[in-house]
């Protein structure tokens, strides 16, 4: 299939990576996909491809040979967080994917549900539940996530160590130091505890790890240590951001939200709908590295290709009434996690994470209201808009009496 390249300037306007203060990125991305599926746009000053439909989003995620995942990914994660699977192609990404693919597995999720997700969002919401009122991005959606992950991989780092490494890891291009300091310290931590895990495996994450074996290959010591820094920050910024975006969307729509309060069995459709709605990864840019024509369309060697997931998700030729939360949808083909080989590892994960918190928070706070919604919106974070959710989630509920813990 051809398409004809056309030339969108909105130079003069936003620029679509820097302009994290875009006021709707979504009617921005709907008047982009007006003048065709690719446009050519700025994204943080560098001219560069958008991608605006589901069926190009999806085959330049799964075209490993023109649009590379690794390219982008040596340039922005490598520096800190080193060779990780992102920065691998072919055979040498099957088989490390292999090598921790055991730790994700969907089978192993009702486990991890039972004894660490559940009991870790009763345990935030016992610090708030009997105020009546509370910042649920404050006192939740962001220290969840990190605390799961630290859990999961067995540390015992103290709270503010687990949140501020999430933070920094990610945060390389705006902060290198500050990544690289965040880097040295949990590599320290994470050298001494897989040592020990080699030689006593416990049922934690790096456990896993440290004994998983393909074809009688087992990790190297840097091969954990690359993993653990990429699922850090991968697993813990996005998943917040997701969750709040989810929040925000049921407490925007009273009657989705009392659609999901009245039956439970609706809460994992509305975990895919929200992640459809509002992913926490809007765009996401990767770099062409050899001149080439990709569906009949010039790209310069080096010419960034802004995959738009928020746009695809949203593409009216896949959904119906694309800008309408409706936990009903059924939408489960989602590009909130990717496609194709590099698709999201960690998926299922985040997923029983989003559907664990979704429930201890509807379980444990009646009468959950958004306070001042006008206030409140969805923006970039991390000075762009690649990155999206809500800073901040005031609510107020009805308190417990005599008690804070309803469990």
């Amino acid at each position: 299939m051809s398409m004809q390249l056309s030339v969108v300037d909105y130079s003069l306007q936003i620029d679509f990576g820097s302009d994290d203060d875009l006021t709707d990125l979504h009617a921005t991305l709907v008047d982009a996909r007006r003048h065709g599926a690719a446009v050519v746009v700025r994204y943080f000053g560098r001219r560069a491809l958008l991608l605006t439909s589901n069926e190009l989003v999806t085959e330049a995620f799964q075209d490993e040979a023109t649009i590379p995942a690794a390219a982008s990914y040596r340039l922005t994660t490598e520096p800190v967080l080193g060779t990780t699977i992102q920065c691998m192609e072919g055979e040498e990404h099957r088989r490390n994917r292999a090598l921790v693919f055991p730790a994700f597995r969907p089978r192993v999720m009702p486990a991890y549900l039972s004894s660490i997700l559940e009991p870790l969002a009763h345990e935030l919401v016992d610090s708030f539940a009997h105020r009546g009122e509370a910042d649920l991005v404050a006192e939740f959606t962001r220290i969840y996530p990190a605390l799961v992950i630290g859990r999961l991989l067995g540390l015992p780092a103290a709270p503010e160590d687990v949140q501020r490494w999430a933070h920094d890891l990610f945060n390389y291009p705006l902060d290198p130091e500050g990544a690289r300091r965040s880097a040295d310290e949990f590599t320290g931590l994470l050298a001494e505890l897989v040592a020990a895990r080699r030689v006593e495996p416990g049922d934690d994450l790096l456990s896993t790890l440290a004994t998983a074996e393909v074809d009688g290959e087992r990790l190297a010591d840097e091969q954990i240590f690359s993993f653990a820094r990429l699922l850090f920050p991968a697993g813990a910024d996005t998943t917040y951001l997701a969750l709040g975006n989810l929040l925000y969307a049921l407490l925007t729509h009273q009657d989705q939200y009392e659609r999901v309060l009245g039956d439970p069995g609706t809460r994992g459709w509305a975990v895919e709908e929200g992640l459809r709605w509002e992913p926490p990864v809007a765009l996401l840019p990767r770099v062409v590295p050899d001149a080439s024509h990709w569906r009949g369309i010039p790209v310069p060697e080096g010419r960034l290709v802004v995959l738009g997931i928020a746009a695809a998700n949203r593409d009216p030729s896949v959904y119906d009434l694309p800008d309408r939360f409706d936990v009903d949808r059924r939408a489960s083909a989602t590009l909130a996690f990717g496609s194709g080989p590099h698709y999201c590892l960690g998926s299922h994960l985040a997923r029983a994470e989003l559907e664990a918190a979704l429930g201890v928070l509807l379980d444990r706070l009646p009468g959950l209201r958004l306070v001042a919604p006008e206030r409140v919106r969805i923006r970039g974070v991390l000075g762009g808009t690649a990155l999206r959710g809500p800073d901040r989630l005031p609510v107020r509920f009805e308190a417990p009496r005599g008690s804070t813990d309803l469990r």
